[in-house]
């Protein structure tokens, strides 16, 4: 055993990173990019090359170890139970989807159309890829719920992993709720590259393509309500993906901004050319630390009053004990009220 785990990630260390991977440390000091795909018992079972290879926790650094128990109480413990499945005719991009909060991710080629847009980039993706969260009795025939996540970039690590990396800070908690929850990368990562690289319009490209293909695996997609959310960067970045919905015709209803500390409101929309009509209809609530230096209170009572002026629906502005991090109290209570009746 101990071969097959020197092996297996000495073979690993010459993969690159992939989206929804980190880096693993075993307890000989040894690394690996791979992907956690579930817990099973004291085993823990990786992605790489496209083949599972399952390893003993206890092998595993400390930090490794916290974080699967972390990751555990975030996937109700990394198991499928038997009633996880979706039933079979519920398939995306030919991979078949699992329900109860489980994270899938399936990819298919970028379009020609898309491509384009990234001709001139010093790197080229290849293909679109989508990490969605269904709850349980997820039914594709039946109205739904979808909230989309949107992450930072800050550094290079963020971008490569992407709008993917931050689904599962957003995903139990909408999923209990019962709400579908979609992110959207390309193979490279976030498909907005940088500014050098000459990619503008890539991102709204991917984005459009991914809801293209969602309304073609299930025709009543585009009838569902749709809510965008986002921590930080992330958070104004989901300026740019309420508008991208706007602009395929979706039905937007809420706008959860977590430690967000600007309006990109006007820039999305010059990107996009979504009707400033559409926002009326969209709630928008603002959650803030108290303690927060990234985003003040100064800066929360500044972007309330910006997206006021844009002309939003209701707008909800809470304020909770602690600094600059996502509070799942707040998004449970942005998740009921998105959907409450209006008085």
């Amino acid at each position: 055993m101990k071969r097959l785990f020197t092996l297996v990630f000495f073979l690993c260390a010459f993969l690159s990173a992939v989206v929804s991977a980190r880096t693993w440390t075993n307890t000989e000091g040894k690394k690996i990019e791979a992907e956690l795909l579930r817990v099973e018992g004291e085993k823990v079972i990786l992605k790489f090359r496209g083949r599972e290879v399952k390893l003993s926790i206890n092998k595993l650094s400390q930090g490794d170890q916290d974080y699967i128990k972390e990751w555990k109480e975030e996937n109700q413990d990394g198991v499928p139970s038997e009633d996880d499945s979706a039933p079979d005719d519920i398939e995306l991009c030919g991979t078949k989807l699992q329900v109860g909060g489980h994270i899938n991710e399936v990819q298919a080629p970028l379009s020609e159309k898309v491509l384009k847009k990234y001709a001139k980039a010093t790197k080229k993706p290849s293909q679109v890829k989508m990490a969605i969260a269904l709850p349980k009795g997820f039914d594709p025939k039946k109205p739904q719920r979808v909230m989309w996540v949107s992450a930072a970039i800050n550094n290079e690590k963020e971008r490569t992993r992407g709008n993917i990396g931050a689904i599962r800070i957003f995903a139990k908690t909408a999923v209990n709720a019962g709400w579908v929850v979609i992110a959207a990368d390309t193979d490279l990562g976030n498909p907005d590259f940088a500014d050098d690289q000459r990619s503008g319009g890539g991102d709204f490209a991917v984005h459009t393509q991914a809801i293209e293909i969602l309304a073609a695996a299930w025709p009543d997609f585009k009838n569902w309500q749709f809510a965008c959310c986002g921590h930080s960067g992330g958070a104004k970045a989901s300026f740019y993906r309420t508008c991208y919905l706007l602009a395929s015709d979706l039905n937007v209803i809420g706008l959860y901004l977590s430690g967000c500390n600007e309006d990109w409101t006007e820039r999305a929309r010059k990107e996009t050319h979504a009707r400033k009509s559409k926002l009326r209809k969209i709630k928008v609530f603002i959650s803030n630390g108290k303690k927060d230096k990234i985003s003040t209170l100064d800066h929360a009572e500044a972007l309330k009053k910006s997206v006021k002026s844009h002309r939003y629906g209701k707008i909800r502005m809470e304020f909770f004990d602690g600094g600059h991090q996502m509070n799942r109290e707040e998004f449970t209570k942005a998740l009921k009220w998105f959907i409450e009746a209006d008085q």
